[in-house]
């Protein structure tokens, strides 16, 4: 849905000159109206994304718990190993030392495979954490270009105003231009020089 601050600039649209080409704010109004479809596209796919964004970060808090789950599960296990190799070597040699060595061998061996497991799930979580920060980039990245889109709506916006203002001053001045002619500049009056008459005395 359009901005309703370039609801007036759209009734422009279709304004066209005495030649039928579409005048300035008609132009104007063209591009607002361009903008205004690529906000509304940008918005939906930022609602897909954002959506994306959620969904990722519920996985990822999930991945995250179930690691850390793991890691105590997996020092559980390295505790259980020392604590039957360190009983295995007090018991001697008797039938309960073999048997606990035998269990600490076992539990290494769960460790070994349990820590295989583990850094295949830790990569997994790093590699989703990585997309994630993808995903909110993606974010601020699609709402700065609708932030960009809207400011240059609203620069075309201050412009069409700036045609009006142009056109309701330019009016009255033709108006006046047509109805009072210009009036010619006064003559100015030269005086001529006065003669002075030189009166000759005869000869006595």
């Amino acid at each position: 849905m359009i901005d309703p601050r370039f609801i007036e600039v759209l009734e422009f649209i279709e304004e066209r000159d005495d030649d039928g080409a579409p005048t300035v704010r008609a132009r104007i109004a063209i591009k607002i109206q361009a903008y205004a479809q690529d906000v509304d596209d940008l918005r939906k796919e930022l609602s897909f994304i954002e959506e994306e964004v959620s969904e990722l970060q519920d996985a990822v808090d999930a991945q995250a718990i179930a690691l850390e789950e793991q890691s105590n599960r997996k020092n559980d296990l390295v505790t259980a190993a020392q604590d039957a190799a360190v009983r295995a070597a007090m018991s001697g040699s008797g039938a309960g030392s073999a048997g606990l060595r035998k269990k600490a061998k076992a539990t290494r061996e769960r460790i070994a495979e349990f820590g295989k497991d583990f850094d295949a799930e830790a990569n997994h979580l790093a590699q989703a954490q990585i997309s994630l920060e993808a995903k909110k980039q993606a974010v601020k990245d699609q709402r700065g270009m609708i932030v960009r889109r809207l400011n240059t709506m609203s620069s075309l916006a201050a412009r069409a105003g700036v045609e009006f203002g142009v056109e309701a001053a330019t009016q009255p001045v033709q108006a006046r231009q047509q109805v009072q002619p210009r009036a010619a500049a006064p003559r100015m009056m030269r005086r001529r020089p006065r003669r002075v008459r030189v009166r000759r005395r005869r000869a006595s």
